[in-house]
């Protein structure tokens, strides 16, 4: 994956986990999963990553949250939950309008 998109994910990621913690909700893993598929569709969506490196920006995604949660998560587990992610079709707006709205 591009150094450039990895930039452009990381960007919306901390944008996206800053208002998550100011609000009621936090940033727990059911509130990030509904983000980064939403995120990841979005973008397949909008051509920004094409649907051979969704799987690729799903894992960058978990590499990110799971340094937020102290490196707790396996190698193996972030690799299974790529696959998840990548494989869900959900793009809920609402869940993005903080980093786009």
């Amino acid at each position: 994956m591009e150094q450039q998109l990895k930039e452009i994910l990381k960007s919306d990621f901390e944008k996206y986990m800053r208002f998550a913690v100011q609000s009621t909700t936090g940033f727990g893993f059911d509130v990030f999963g509904e983000y980064a598929v939403s995120v990841l569709n979005f973008y397949v969506g909008s051509a920004i990553l094409n649907y051979q490196n969704k799987l690729e920006g799903s894992l960058y995604l978990l590499e990110l949250y799971n340094v937020g949660l102290g490196g707790v998560m396996t190698k193996e587990d972030r690799k299974e939950l790529a696959q998840v992610f990548a494989q869900d079709p959900t793009l809920d707006y609402g869940v993005l309008k903080p980093i786009f709205g």
